[in-house]
């Protein structure tokens, strides 16, 4: 578990502290990437589409965080601008990265209870892969 500040100034959470318990009864999906590669950049606008598309079909019960290394802090605004899910940067002690067992560009589903579902690596995009396993998890 974490407790870390949402820093993207577009976000809902912006400023509070969010955890995997702030989404009660939602399905959250945790993106960990490096702030300064472009192609993490790139993943975290690709994600955020997807967010906002789930929001337009009216799917309301799900998260999608993006957490970054405090060591790329000077990048953040690399995902923070013209994005609106929550962004999150893991201290310089990559307590939540280490805990989780991430790698770049690894995504993490937890249903809607808090519970580990899967995780696999977004490192070559698959829209349909990340949007199906999130339907997979909805509750009914």
């Amino acid at each position: 578990d974490y407790s870390l500040v949402d820093i993207n100034p577009n976000s809902d959470t912006y400023g509070v502290n969010i955890s995997p318990d702030y989404f009660e009864n939602q399905v959250t999906v945790h993106y960990f990437g490096h702030q300064n590669w472009g192609i993490c950049t790139a993943r975290v606008g690709q994600l955020n589409v997807l967010y906002a598309n789930l929001v337009s079909e009216g799917i309301d019960n799900v998260k999608i965080i993006a957490i970054g290394k405090e060591q790329y802090s000077g990048d953040n605004s690399n995902w923070t601008s013209e994005n609106s899910i929550p962004v999150v940067v893991d201290p310089s002690s990559k307590t939540l990265w280490t805990s989780w067992g991430a790698s770049q560009w690894d995504v993490f589903f937890l249903d809607s209870s808090g519970e580990y579902i899967t995780d696999f690596n977004i490192q070559d995009w698959d829209y349909n892969k990340v949007y199906n396993q999130i339907k997979d998890i909805l509750p009914e």
